[in-house]
């Protein structure tokens, strides 16, 4: 099964719920708010106008707390790199948080395909 290309798992309402949660999650656990309408259609655009104001804010003001989510998230820093270089024009918080959301929809995936097997 091929993880890296989630394009299959955009429209799938279960998938993009279980993702929204663990994003959520993830969050609070850094005592941010994020929350997620239900809505599938439009979920990448509704977590990513979340998600990006609170990565902007802890790359200027709290570097810490930026590392310890990219830590909870499993995002690396080879990773981050090989997209900002890729995307040199964008900013940096934009392409973070399209990394982060990924990822997460990547472990969700991971997740269930593994969970389906048992």
């Amino acid at each position: 099964m091929n993880f890296t290309d989630l394009t299959p798992y955009f429209n799938k309402l279960d998938i993009i719920k279980d993702t929204a949660a663990q994003i959520i999650k993830d969050f609070e656990m850094f005592g941010m708010e994020v929350k997620f309408s239900g809505n599938a259609y439009n979920a990448y655009e509704e977590l990513f106008d979340q998600v990006e104001p609170h990565i902007k804010k802890m790359v200027d003001t709290n570097r810490q707390k930026f590392l310890g989510i990219l830590y909870r998230i499993d995002l690396s820093d080879e990773q981050i790199q090989k997209a900002v270089n890729s995307n040199s024009t964008e900013p940096f918080s934009l392409i973070v948080t399209d990394l982060i959301i990924k990822r997460e929809l990547q472990k969700v995936v991971i997740r269930n395909h593994y969970k389906s097997r048992q």
